[in-house]
C-alpha cells in the first residue's frame, strides 16, 4: 500500500514559498523533492497558513501540534497521518526513507535541479524558463520575471505573485 505524505507549513507568500525576490534554497529543495515524488506517483499534500488554514484545522495531529507549540515550530511532516518529523524539512534520504522511495531519484532530480531555475541565470530547461520571455503557457511550472506566477500545483515561481 503506498503512503501517503502532508507538509504543514509556516505562513508564506505562496503555497510553496518560491516567490518573491529571494527564494530560500531549503524550499526549493523541497518543492524539488516533493515534485519528484508526485512524478512517481507518490501521494503528498503540502499546506501552507496562508493558503490552507482549514486543512490545519481538519487535521487533529497538526490542531494537537499547534496547541502545544504554536506556528513557528513548522514545518510538521505527516506520514499515513502520524507525525514523522517537527521543526524542520526531513533530509533527501529521510524523505525517501519515510515513503519506501529511492533515495538517488531525488539526489539525481536535485542535481539536475529539474523542477526550477530561478536568479540571474538565463538558461532555458523544459519547466522552468528564467529568461525575459514570458512563460511558455499557463501551465508552464514557472514563470518568468514578472509574469504571473502558474497554477498553485506548481512548485515554482521565479518572481512575481504566486496565487
Amino acid at each position: 500500500m503506498m503512503k501517503h505524505m502532508e507538509i504543514f507549513e509556516q505562513a508564506m507568500c505562496c503555497p510553496t514559498g518560491l516567490c518573491g525576490p529571494s527564494i530560500d534554497p531549503e524550499l526549493l529543495r523541497v518543492s524539488t523533492v516533493l515534485d519528484t515524488l508526485k512524478q512517481h506517483g507518490i501521494d503528498v499534500g503540502r499546506y501552507n497558513l496562508t493558503s490552507a488554514p482549514l486543512k490545519f484545522v481538519q487535521t487533529k495531529a497538526v490542531t494537537d501540534f499547534l496547541q502545544h507549540h504554536g506556528p513557528e515550530d513548522l514545518p510538521l511532516i505527516l506520514v499515513d497521518g502520524a507525525v514523522q518529523f517537527a521543526g524542520r524539512y526531513p533530509t533527501n534520504d529521510e524523505f525517501a526513507s519515510l515513503i519506501g522511495f529511492d533515495p538517488a531519484i531525488l539526489e539525481a532530480a536535485q542535481a539536475a535541479g529539474e523542477s526550477c531555475c530561478c536568479g540571474d541565470s538565463a538558461e532555458e530547461t523544459a519547466s522552468c524558463c528564467c529568461s525575459d520571455a514570458p512563460a511558455e503557457s499557463e501551465a508552464s511550472s514557472c514563470c518568468c520575471g514578472d509574469a504571473p506566477a502558474e497554477p498553485e500545483s506548481s512548485s515554482c515561481c521565479c518572481g512575481g505573485d504566486c496565487k
